[in-house]
C-alpha cells in the first residue's frame, strides 16, 4: 500500500492569521465576500461544490439535562474509577441566511424562528469518568446505528444499548464455561478514561429524551438517541408545502410478511396516483401491481419513518397471495414465488424534512464539548475542560457516516476549527450515506439485490483527490479538509463483504482499476474472513463451539449458507488505540493491510471461482451430503453504474465502474489483509457473499451476509471433490494446531494487531483458550 504525504492532509494544523484569512476567503466567508456556490442540479441534491464552505452561523443553545447516575450499576474501572452517564437533550440553532446554508439541502426552505434563527433538537447521552482527575482527555463520538450503539460494545466486547449492565466476557480453555460479555464487557474504553458521547443525527428517529427526566436503570438501559428536525416548506412561494415522488421498498424474504411502510406523510388526495410495482432484480422491468390486491393506510406519523403501525407514517398490506397466483406477475417471481422480489411503493409525499442537519448536529455538539463551557442558557457543559482529543467512529451505516461527514466538509466548525482529530470508520467500503438529500433515508444503502440504486454511493469513494475516470469528476473525502486545514487521522476497517456488497476496491483504486495512493493521514484495513459487523470471540465459542462443524440453516432461510463466525473486535481495539495513539502523538501509525491490484490481490470476478484463484465448490454440500447444495460461486456482486440522483428513483446510465474482489488460496479464504487466528489459522472456508437459493431470487446475493463451509478433519472424511486440504493436511495433530494458533497469536501481537492484557483487553489469552477449547470438541477426535 502506497500512502502520499501531503501536509494539509497529515497535520491539520492551524496556520498564521494571514494563512487562515485565505482559507476563509477561499470558501467566502471573511473578506473575501459570500461564496459563490454553483446551483445543484434539483432541489433534491446539494450542490456540487468541492471547496471548503463551513456553516459559521451555528451554534448548540441548550444542553438540558434530564438526568445522571452512576453507570454500569456502580462499577469501578481500574484506576478510573467509577462512570457517570448523563441524559441530555439539546438545542441547536441555525441561520438559514449563512453564507453556506445551501450546502445542506432545503436549509433556506425552513422557516426561522423571530430572532432569524431555525432551531432543532436531538437527546444525548454521555459517559465519562466520575472523577474529571481520572479521565484520558479523549472524547470518543460513536455515531449510532438507527439509534443502536455497535462500535461502542464491539470496543469493550460487551453488549449493545446497555450502560447498565457489567459482565466481563470468558473464553474457556476447556470448552465448556464461555461467558459473552454484557454491558461494560471487559471495560476497555471505560478502563482508559475515555469520555463517550452518543447523540440524534438521523432526522427520521425520534427523539425519546423528551420526558422531564429520565434514569438508567436495569429495565431501561438504553435511550436510542433521537432527533426533531424542521419540516422544509416553500419559501419563495409562501411557505406553501413541499411535495415530490417517493419511492419505498419491501422485500419480505419469507412467506408472510405483507407490509411496506412508508418513509414520509402521503399528500392529501395522492392515493389516487400511487403505484405499486413488483420486480424480480433490481435491473428487471417493474411490474405494476394492481390495485385490488394492496391497500394504505395512513398513520399518525410519531414512529420512526418506515414503520408499519399506526404510529408509522403509514403503511401498504400487500396481497402477496394474489399476486403469486396471477401469471401477469410470473416475470418477477422465482420458481413461482415472491419472497425475494422486490416490490416498490411510488407515491407523492409532502413534508420533507431537512436531514442534513444530522451532519450540523454532531459537529457542533462536539465543538461545545470541546471547547465550551455553558450553553447560551447558562447551563454548564458536562466535559468542560476535560476534552483534549476527539475520535469519531461507526459501525455499517454509521462508518458510511462519518466517510460523509468527513467528505461534505462538516470538520471545520463555525469558528474555522477542527472537530474531530481521528476517525475510524468500519464496514462502510466506498459508500455514503442517503442523508443530506430531498426525501432522505438515512438508513437506506445500496446492494446488490436490495436497496440496490439507493442515493449516496457515488464518487468519490477514496480519500485521495482525483479526476474519475467515469464521471469526469474531481474529487476526494479529504479534499474540503485540505483545503482549510481542519483534516483528522484516519483507519478505515472492512470485511469481504464490503468488496462484494459495497465495492470497497474503490477506496484504493480509480474507475477503472487501477491502484491509487493513499493519503498519509490515511490508513487502510482488511479483516479477511470476517461477518460484516465485528463478532466477539466469547460470543462465538458459545454459538459454535467446534468449527469443524457447518452449522445447518432453517429450511425457510433465503439462503442455504450459515453465517460467518469470525471474531475480529479484538483487532478493532488494536486499531482504536493506534489512531488514539497516532492523533496524540505517542505512537506510530500501523502499516495498511489491504489488497491491491498492483499486487494481485484484487481481481474482477468472472462466474468461475477461478477467476479470484480459488477453487470450485459447488459440489461440497453444506449438509455432507452428495447432491445437496454446495458453496456456489456466480460472480455476483454490487455492480455500480454512473447514476444521476437528482431525481427519484436515480437516474441509471450505461456507465459503469471497474469493482474487484479479494483473490483467495487454495482453501478458499482471502490472501491479503489482516487474518485474525481463524483466518491464518483456518478451520472453514468464509466468503465475503451469501447466495440466494430457490423461490428467494437464486443467485443474487443475501444481503450482508457471508458463507461458512469448514473444512474436512481428515482425508478420509473429506466428501467427493472437495480439492481443501483436510485439517490433519494442515495442522497434523491437535498439538499443530495449538501451536499454529498460538503462532498466529504472536504476530498479531507483536505487529500490533492485537492486545495482551492491555486496559483489560487480554486478547491473547483469550485466543488461547480458543485453541485449547476447539481441541476438545467431538470434531478433533479423529486427530492425534
Amino acid at each position: 500500500m502506497t500512502h502520499i504525504p501531503g501536509a494539509l492532509a497529515s497535520h491539520a494544523t492551524r496556520g498564521s492569521a494571514a494563512i487562515a484569512a485565505v482559507l476563509l476567503a477561499s470558501c467566502g466567508g471573511g473578506d473575501g465576500g459570500a461564496p459563490q456556490l454553483p446551483a445543484a442540479r434539483s432541489a433534491l441534491v446539494p450542490p456540487e461544490y468541492t471547496r471548503p464552505c463551513p456553516i459559521k452561523r451555528s451554534a448548540i443553545e441548550r444542553l438540558d439535562v434530564k438526568g445522571t447516575g452512576l453507570a454500569f450499576e456502580g462499577a469501578s474501572f481500574g484506576s478510573v474509577g467509577t462512570y457517570t452517564y448523563t441524559l441530555a437533550a439539546a438545542t441547536a440553532t441555525v441561520s438559514p441566511k449563512d453564507d453556506c446554508a445551501a450546502t445542506i439541502v432545503d436549509l433556506k426552505n425552513t422557516v426561522p424562528d423571530a430572532d432569524g434563527f431555525v432551531r432543532y433538537r436531538f437527546d444525548v447521552v454521555l459517559l465519562a469518568p466520575t472523577d474529571a482527575a481520572r479521565g484520558n482527555g479523549t472524547l470518543f463520538y460513536e455515531v449510532s446505528n438507527r439509534t443502536r450503539s455497535l462500535l461502542v460494545p464491539a470496543l469493550n466486547e460487551g453488549s449493545s444499548n446497555d450502560l447498565f449492565g457489567n459482565v466481563q466476557p470468558q473464553v474457556s480453555a476447556t470448552g465448556s464455561g464461555d461467558v459473552a460479555g454484557v454491558g461494560a464487557g471487559n471495560g476497555f474504553l471505560l478502563n482508559q478514561g475515555a469520555s463517550i458521547v452518543w447523540a440524534g443525527w438521523q432526522g427520521d428517529q425520534p427523539q425519546t429524551l423528551t420526558g422531564a427526566t429520565a434514569a438508567i436503570t436495569g429495565t431501561q438501559r438504553w435511550y436510542a438517541p433521537g432527533m426533531t428536525l424542521p419540516i422544509a416548506v416553500d419559501v419563495a412561494n409562501g411557505n406553501a408545502p413541499i411535495t415530490g415522488g417517493v419511492q419505498d421498498e419491501f422485500i419480505a424474504d419469507n412467506a408472510t410478511s405483507n407490509l411496506l411502510g412508508t418513509y414520509y406523510k402521503m399528500a392529501p388526495g395522492a392515493l389516487a396516483s400511487a403505484t405499486l410495482t413488483v420486480r424480480r432484480t433490481p435491473t428487471s422491468a417493474p411490474i405494476t401491481v394492481a390495485s385490488s390486491a394492496w391497500a394504505y393506510t395512513a398513520g399518525s406519523g410519531t414512529a420512526p419513518a418506515g414503520s408499519t403501525g399506526a404510529t408509522g407514517y403509514g403503511f401498504v398490506t400487500i396481497d402477496r397471495a394474489a399476486v403469486r397466483a396471477d401469471a401477469a406477475y410470473a416475470a418477477a417471481l422465482d420458481a413461482g414465488l415472491d419472497n425475494g422480489s422486490i416490490y416498490q411503493f411510488n407515491y407523492t409525499a409532502v413534508e420533507p424534512k431537512v436531514m442534513g442537519l444530522g451532519f450540523l448536529a454532531t459537529r457542533d455538539l462536539v465543538s461545545f464539548l470541546r471547547h465550551g463551557t455553558t450553553d447560551a442558557a447558562g447551563n454548564r457543559n458536562p466535559l468542560a475542560g476535560r476534552v483534549q482529543t476527539t475520535l469519531f467512529g461507526g459501525i455499517s451505516q454509521s462508518g458510511r457516516y462519518v466517510r460523509d461527514y468527513l467528505w461534505q466538509g462538516f470538520n471545520a466548525d463555525a469558528q474555522q476549527r477542527r472537530v474531530f482529530d481521528g476517525m475510524l470508520p468500519l464496514v462502510g467500503g466506498s459508500r455514503k450515506t442517503y442523508t443530506n438529500y430531498r426525501w432522505s433515508k438515512p438508513g437506506d444503502y445500496a446492494r446488490q439485490h436490495e436497496t440496490h440504486y439507493t442515493p449516496g454511493d457515488q464518487f468519490p469513494f477514496g480519500y485521495a483527490t482525483l479526476t474519475d475516470p467515469v464521471s469526469g469528476r474531481t474529487d476526494g473525502l479529504l479534499k474540503k479538509c485540505s483545503e482549510d486545514g481542519t483534516c483528522p487521522k484516519v483507519i478505515q476497517y472492512d470485511s469481504p463483504i464490503e468488496f462484494g456488497g459495497a465495492r470497497a476496491s474503490l477506496v484504493a483504486t480509480d474507475g477503472q482499476g487501477n491502484d491509487v495512493a493513499v493519503p498519509d493521514n490515511v490508513r487502510l484495513f482488511y479483516a479477511t474472513g470476517t461477518q460484516h459487523s465485528p463478532s466477539q470471540l466469547a460470543a462465538n465459542a458459545r454459538t459454535q463451539p467446534d468449527m469443524t462443524v457447518t452449522r445447518s440453516v432453517a429450511a425457510t432461510s433465503p439462503t442455504y449458507a450459515a453465517t460467518v463466525n469470525n471474531a475480529s473486535t479484538a483487532l478493532v481495539r488494536a486499531l482504536y488505540l493506534n489512531l488514539e495513539g497516532w492523533v496524540k502523538g505517542t505512537a506510530q501509525p500501523l502499516a495498511s493491510a489491504w489488497p491491491s491490484a498492483r499486487a494481485g490481490t484484487l481481481a474482477v470476478p468472472t462466474g468461475a471461482a477461478a477467476s479470484l484463484g480459488g477453487p470450485d465448490l459447488s459440489g461440497v454440500a453444506f449438509t455432507g451430503v452428495a447432491g445437496t447444495p454446495g458453496l456456489a460461486f456466480n460472480g455476483v456482486y454490487n455492480t455500480l453504474s454512473l447514476n444521476d440522483e437528482s431525481v427519484i428513483p436515480s437516474a441509471v446510465s450505461s456507465k459503469f465502474y471497474v469493482v474487484q474482489l479479494p483473490t483467495v488460496d487454495a482453501q478458499g479464504n482471502d490472501v491479503a489483509g489482516v487474518k485474525m487466528p481463524d483466518s491464518s489459522v483456518p478451520l472453514a472456508t468464509f466468503t465475503g457473499y451469501s447466495l440466494r437459493k430457490s423461490g428467494f431470487v437464486a443467485g443474487d446475493q443475501y444481503g450482508l451476509n457471508g458463507s461458512q463451509l469448514a473444512f474436512a478433519v481428515t482425508d478420509a472424511l473429506r466428501q467427493g471433490g472437495d480439492p481443501r486440504r483436510s485439517v490433519q493436511a494442515l495442522y497434523g495433530s491437535k498439538a499443530g494446531y495449538v501451536a499454529a494458533v498460538g503462532q498466529s497469536v504472536d504476530d498479531l501481537v507483536a505487529r500490533g494487531l492485537m492486545l495482551n492484557g492491555l486496559y483489560g483487553a487480554d486478547d491473547a489469552t483469550a485466543y488461547r483458550n480458543r485453541a485449547q477449547s476447539q481441541i476438545a470438541q467431538p470434531g478433533f477426535a479423529a486427530l492425534p
